[in-house]
């Protein structure tokens, strides 16, 4: 079961973050207990010994937690979520709810991918507007308004002007997935230039159905001097040698292109029938972060989970990451690409963080538990907790510390 704060604009009437708030002897990631001071909805002090309180401070324990900065989902699919039945309160209660499932789980910050290829889609991006208003303050959400190819000359006007309306009306981004035999150059470059009308960056899908020659338009797009923030999302492949990868991943980090790759998607794919086909490339995601890219981890799946720590799990097995690397794929290299604050266990950084009942990121990482409290701007906005009974008598015994 989970509580947040009812829909307003920001936090509710007469609500405000504590002055201060002491989160009581949790674990690190690094291994180590220390308390936190959070003050003003900012990390105070983190401290190995008994803290002190300077000032009047509400206390939570968190003895068997660990605390992390809190999630990022930065390929997430909602649209068939807010478009089902006419635009008003259904659509947006489907919306909101399909948002705070990722709430739940500690993520504070979604990117939603949306195709406004129909007016299905036009209504998405305003159902979602009024997601983000309802719960502004307490997640941070970014649209991006995807159109379908073809895009360019008097077949694409169509789709250059939805996508135009979807940015007016307030989407962050365009995204197009460019297919096999559209021409990738033109298509990227028509959609660079409405964004870039519109002040907005871009969020291209580079999945192995896109057209050839889609990454090397983006980073030629970027050094044009487009001037927003872009992204190569769901990528497979950099190239089938060493030598390409690698010259593919330096060309993105010196066009500052972020990268998100989505594990769950590229692992297995799923063919008619229900049987699997040949596992899909997953990018080359250890020659990206040397080059210096941004990678960050998403989820994808139209119907999967919402769990980040999840996708975190699956990108340490497919890639071969350390628990700490698969932790900053949905934490920090989400912030960045996303162009927010990032968010760190040290004095001065937003308190914006979650704690899940475990007794280490490894531990996390391989069974994560749903126990989980969410803070953002220092104020508890979600809780999650599970519980057992059993029967059983001689399983009774078990219970209390299952629970």
């Amino acid at each position: 079961m989970f509580i947040i704060p009812p829909p307003s604009s920001g936090f509710p009437a007469g609500s405000s973050a504590p002055r201060a708030l002491l989160l009581q002897s949790p674990r690190l990631a690094d291994g180590r207990v220390a308390d936190i001071l959070i003050a003003d909805g900012a990390i105070a002090i983190v401290s190995r010994e008994r803290t002190s309180q300077p000032l009047p401070a509400e206390t939570l324990d968190l003895r068997d937690y660990l605390v992390l900065p809190s999630l990022v989902e930065p390929h997430a699919h909602l649209g068939m979520a807010a478009a089902s039945g006419p635009l008003g309160a259904g659509p947006a209660v489907r919306a909101q709810a399909a948002v705070i499932r990722y709430l739940a789980c500690g993520t504070t910050a979604v990117r939603v991918h949306v195709d406004v290829g129909d007016d299905a889609g036009l209504r998405s991006v305003q159902v979602l507007l009024e997601v983000r208003a309802a719960l502004s303050g307490i997640m941070d959400i970014q649209i991006v308004a995807v159109t379908p190819s073809p895009v360019t000359g008097l077949a694409g006007a169509d789709r250059r002007a939805r996508l135009r309306y979807a940015l007016a009306a307030g989407a962050d981004l365009a995204g197009i997935a460019p297919l096999p035999g559209d021409e990738a150059g033109r298509s990227v470059e028509a959609v660079a230039v409405v964004a870039a009308d519109a002040g907005a960056g871009l969020d291209l899908q580079v999945g192995e159905t896109a057209a050839p020659g889609t990454l090397p338009r983006l980073v030629a797009v970027a050094e044009a001097g487009f001037g927003y923030p872009m992204t190569a999302s769901h990528v497979v492949s950099l190239g089938p040698t060493i030598r390409e990868r690698r010259h593919a991943a330096h060309s993105l980090a010196e066009a500052d292109i972020g990268v998100v790759t989505l594990p769950r998607s590229g692992m297995v794919a799923i063919g008619r029938g229900g049987a699997a086909s040949a596992s899909r490339d997953l990018t080359a995601v250890r020659d990206l972060a040397e080059a210096g890219v941004p990678v960050a981890a998403g989820g994808g799946s139209r119907q999967g989970t919402a769990d980040p720590l999840e996708t975190a799990c699956l990108l340490l097995m497919a890639a071969r990451l350390t628990p700490a690397e698969a932790l900053t794929a949905v934490t920090s290299a989400g912030r960045k690409i996303m162009r927010l604050c990032d968010v760190a266990i040290v004095p001065g950084a937003p308190a914006d963080l979650v704690a899940v009942r475990a007794d280490g990121l490894a531990g996390v990482l391989a069974s994560g538990t749903a126990d989980r409290i969410v803070l953002r701007g220092g104020r508890v906005v979600a809780r999650t907790q599970m519980a057992a009974e059993l029967a059983p008598p001689e399983l009774q015994v078990m219970s209390a510390v299952w629970n």
